[in-house]
């Protein structure tokens, strides 16, 4: 089922509403170096900001509509692709950055282990993620609004436990920069 994150026009108006997000996806952004990989990039929200700031950026999603849009937005390069199957050579990226992504990605392991093959042993996987709450109470409220949420979403699971799948693919996350506040972390892994 096509979810609220495939409509382009609906997914940028939402973002509109949250402008927290805006500040911390240009944050994240701001760390992004050499050449560059979106993963997830949607409508390009973050796409056109890589410009001036790197030396090659391109972004990838499943989503030929939102892609459309990111074309219009960002100028820059897109492919339709999933992180299960990203269409790079190994070791092709010194940055991939993820934002908001890998709480929709069907198989995480699998698109972490496809992350680390395209990025270079030095590289970094800059995230921007909501992650399962560390309250009890808010936990088993997600725990319970996910089937339901996931559905409307198309894939969406507000409760996926990302920092440690991230660990467990392989990655070591930084203590700099770290951000976490609420269920939302912004972080720096490394191979």
């Amino acid at each position: 089922m096509r979810g609220l994150e495939q409509i382009p026009w609906l997914y940028d108006g939402l973002m509109r509403l949250a402008p927290g997000i805006a500040r911390w996806r240009a944050d994240l952004v701001a760390e992004a170096r050499g050449r560059v990989l979106e993963v997830g990039c949607g409508t390009g929200l973050a796409l056109a900001a890589y410009a001036e700031r790197v030396e090659f950026a391109v972004g990838v999603d499943p989503a030929r509509q939102s892609l459309r849009r990111a074309q219009r937005r960002a100028h820059a390069p897109v492919i339709c692709a999933s992180a299960h199957h990203l269409p790079f050579a190994d070791a092709s990226f010194d940055t991939v950055v993820s934002s908001l992504v890998f709480c929709s990605v069907p198989d995480p392991m699998a698109g972490l282990a496809e992350i680390r093959r395209v990025l270079r042993p030095d590289g970094q996987l800059l995230m921007l993620e909501h992650v399962q709450s560390t309250s009890r109470f808010a936990a088993f409220v997600l725990d319970k609004l996910q089937p339901a949420w996931t559905r409307i979403s198309g894939g969406c699971h507000p409760n996926r436990h990302t920092e440690q799948l991230v660990e467990e693919a392989g990655f070591r996350i930084q203590q700099r920069p770290y951000r976490a506040r609420g269920v939302m972390r912004l972080f720096v892994a490394r191979p």
